[in-house]
């Protein structure tokens, strides 16, 4: 054989074995309640009404570090109340598990089941499965039907693929950065963008929580175990929720397509809200500190880029309710999402956010600026369409600058001009700028910083 063809050879063997990718493995079991075979009814335990009980292998073994299920099925009558599922998992069929419920979750709405459950965490290495179905609660003859239980097991996340990469803003929307983000491909999401999302003008901040685990040694998993159960147990196009924090403070891009694309998060009324997940469960502990300085900038960076009040209330139509632009899930449905740990801190979330917002408004990164010693805009708000820039250099530089409405349009560019010393200089462009704010980026030489203007 050519030895360049073996060289060949060996470098692409090389280089394919260095690309870890995820193995993940699903395994969908569907049971008719009263026809499946091997299903028997026993009079049930603790109080219950009779249970049908169905056993079988749960056919998932991708060496994760946990195996997720949830479940979904048809029922006539349905009520929260009148049915459940439990479950209880084994290594060998011997020894099992304490039985864990598997609760209803009534915001899974527009879902292709009845009724779905939540997320649930059983153990790696678990073979074997045996469930409770107890139904007729409430002994009026309603019974379920079809159930599909969904065991998914993520398979260990590739350690290369966990990277924070930096998406920069639209230009100039807003000097609060987007933090970094682990992207869909980061997270081994294997679904490809659905060109028929839909997208709406974001006017309210949802803030969630997944009621799953609060630990974990894997949340890439976590997060892929949660778009499973949205995408095959609820039916949904995608996962829910825009953005996701995990409790070490890393955020994951959510639902594909880009900012101010619709999810599907807040009981049926998504249009113009961008629903963020704190991963874990805070009815009776609180979010680490680290995922909540990494929700204030997620938040600060989107009110500010889409000029929106942290702490102001409006009028969402979708819900038609008046609703904090920093809302719960809560807030708009009859859940106690996002807990209520975390829902007792939203009146300190609203002013870190708008406190986050006036920090990064500040020029304080004229101090690396060389020779630049002070800079202002006066008046700011601005009156009257007229303002001054006035600056304070230490030699004389170039200077010219662009305004952007909040949107990321670019309005005006100026010519650039040799400044010195202590300089007054007319802001021209302000008559294209609409009421409301704006975005001025001054350059000095090739050096620039971001100042945000309002327009009365």
């Amino acid at each position: 054989m050519d030895r360049r063809l073996l060289i060949f050879i060996f470098l692409m063997t090389f280089f394919i074995g260095g690309q870890a990718q995820r193995k993940w493995e699903r395994s969908l079991q569907s049971f008719d309640v009263s026809t499946s075979p091997g299903s028997r009814i026993e009079p049930g335990s603790e109080g219950l009404p009779k249970d049908v009980y169905f056993a079988g292998r749960l056919g998932v073994a991708a060496g994760g570090p946990f195996i997720a299920c949830s479940a979904g099925w048809d029922e006539d009558g349905l009520a929260a109340s009148n049915s459940g599922l439990r479950i209880s998992t084994s290594q060998d069929s011997t020894e099992w598990t304490v039985w864990t419920d598997l609760p209803v979750d009534g915001h899974a709405v527009d879902a292709k089941w009845q009724a779905c459950t939540e997320l649930v965490f059983l153990p790696a290495g678990a073979k074997y499965y045996r469930v409770a179905a107890s139904t007729n609660r409430l002994g009026k003859g309603r019974v379920m039907k079809r159930i599909q239980l969904n065991f998914f097991d993520p398979g260990p996340t590739p350690t290369a693929e966990v990277n924070a990469v930096q998406e920069p803003n639209a230009p100039a929307a807003c000097p609060c950065d987007k933090p970094g983000i682990v992207t869909r491909s980061g997270w081994s999401c294997p679904q490809t963008t659905n060109p028929g999302y839909g997208f709406s003008t974001i006017t309210h901040l949802i803030v969630h929580h997944s009621a799953g685990a609060n630990t974990s040694s894997d949340w890439a998993a976590v997060v892929l175990s949660i778009w499973n159960s949205h995408v095959n147990t609820n039916g949904w196009a995608d996962i829910g929720y825009n953005y996701l924090v995990d409790p070490q403070g890393r955020l994951y891009e959510g639902r594909g397509g880009g900012d101010n694309v619709t999810g599907a998060h807040f009981c049926g009324t998504n249009a113009g809200t961008m629903g963020t997940c704190m991963i874990g469960t805070y009815t009776s502990s609180s979010i680490t500190d680290t995922s909540r300085k990494m929700l204030t900038r997620l938040l600060a960076w989107k009110a500010c880029g889409s000029n929106i009040n942290p702490t102001g209330i409006s009028w969402h139509t979708s819900s038609a309710k008046n609703l904090y632009h920093i809302s719960g899930h809560r807030d708009g449905c009859a859940t106690e999402c996002p807990g209520t740990m975390t829902f007792a801190e939203f009146p300190a979330l609203r002013t870190a956010v708008a406190n986050q917002i006036a920090a990064c408004n500040t020029p304080t990164s004229i101090r690396e600026i060389p020779g630049l010693r002070s800079f202002r805009i006066s008046p700011n708000p601005v009156t009257g369409g007229r303002a001054t820039a006035e600056f304070d250099l230490s030699a004389t530089k170039t200077m010219q600058y662009e305004i952007y409405a909040i949107d990321g349009r670019l309005l005006y560019a100026s010519k650039p001009r040799r400044v010195s010393a202590k300089t007054s200089v007319p802001i021209l462009g302000l008559e294209k700028v609409n009421k409301g704010a704006a975005i001025i980026v001054v350059k000095i030489d090739h050096h620039q910083f971001s100042y945000r203007l309002v327009v009365d």
